[in-house]
């Protein structure tokens, strides 16, 4: 894949713009949600300064705030192209990027962003998510790594990680990097039920049922409303033959995600093994119109979804 070439300014030419002190008061409001008050402010600074290197980086923020990345993606390359080389205006160009499913830019100004800034755990985060997104499992790890090694609490590289790990089918580090996120949610709250809904996940994809059942329990109890944690209990309980939980866990699923396709095929297997034909075909064929409603998506991003 060929580099932007706004990647590659040089970057003797940058002053960071994080640093300019015309920039906080504006970067508070952003921070405090006041956009228009961000806006006026802003406008009556370019009109003062003219077009500024910071000045683009503020509008980008403000456009990425309001999510409009194409606009906010657009101001920070005017930003990059009169020469910045702080590593946040690179991080908010990949995740405008990424906002807009354009990896081939988000891509360039993670790794530049990363060369700027390497202590910081957010670029590696999304530098490794972006990795794992396309499948490039190998490539994720080291990232992903970084990232959980400056900030051992940040649930998010934690989950990615674990994913990752799956993938390159190393067993033993996926299961102990989900504990470490069970224990970070136990003191910090953050994450609630995702740990135990992929560990418990990963346990029913190894066949290991009396393992992950409890999980999948717990994940559904922490948050009864997660239509993820209901349909992997519903699948966990089929395959431990407790058709009737599976069932009750499977509805549930279609009560707290109407547009998911799975537990309707799910509940059509169920039925049918029953001898429910009628309501097995009724399940299926509401599978089939929730699937063709489904964006096509790669089996890292589907995975990546749950």
């Amino acid at each position: 894949m060929r580099f932007h070439p706004i990647f590659f300014l040089p970057l003797l030419l940058a002053a960071q713009v994080a640093q300019e002190s015309w920039m906080q008061p504006i970067e508070a409001l952003i921070r405090a949600g006041d956009l228009t008050q961000a806006h006026q402010r802003l406008d009556r600074e370019t009109a003062a300064r003219g077009e500024t290197r910071g000045g683009l980086y503020l509008q980008a923020k403000i456009l990425f705030e309001e999510r409009r990345y194409a606009d906010s993606l657009q101001a920070v390359q005017r930003s990059m192209a009169m020469g910045s080389a702080d590593p946040e205006v690179y991080k908010l160009a990949a995740l405008s990027a990424i906002r807009m499913d354009r990896l081939d830019i988000a891509e360039p100004a993670l790794q530049t962003a990363a060369r700027l800034s390497p202590g910081d755990y957010l670029v590696h985060f999304h530098l490794g998510a972006l990795y794992y997104t396309k499948s490039l499992f190998l490539a994720a790890r080291p990232e992903l790594e970084k990232a959980t090694q400056l900030n051992p609490r940040y649930m998010p590289a934690l989950l990615f990680l674990g994913l990752t790990l799956e993938e390159v089918g190393d067993e033993k580090t996926a299961v102990a990097i989900y504990r470490r996120a069970m224990e970070v949610t136990a003191t910090d709250g953050g994450g609630k039920e995702l740990p135990y809904l992929y560990l418990g996940r990963f346990y029913y994809r190894l066949n290991r049922l009396e393992d992950g059942l409890p999980l999948l329990e717990k994940a559904a109890e922490i948050n009864p409303r997660s239509g993820e944690a209901q349909l992997q209990l519903g699948k966990m309980l089929h395959a431990m033959k407790h058709d009737s939980e599976a069932v009750d866990a499977l509805e549930r699923s279609v009560a707290a995600n109407s547009q998911d396709p799975e537990p309707h095929y799910v509940l059509c297997r169920i039925l049918e093994a029953q001898g429910r034909a009628q309501a097995a075909q009724e399940e299926l064929k509401r599978f089939r119109e929730l699937s063709k409603q489904q964006p096509a998506h790669d089996a890292a991003r589907r995975r990546l979804g749950r």
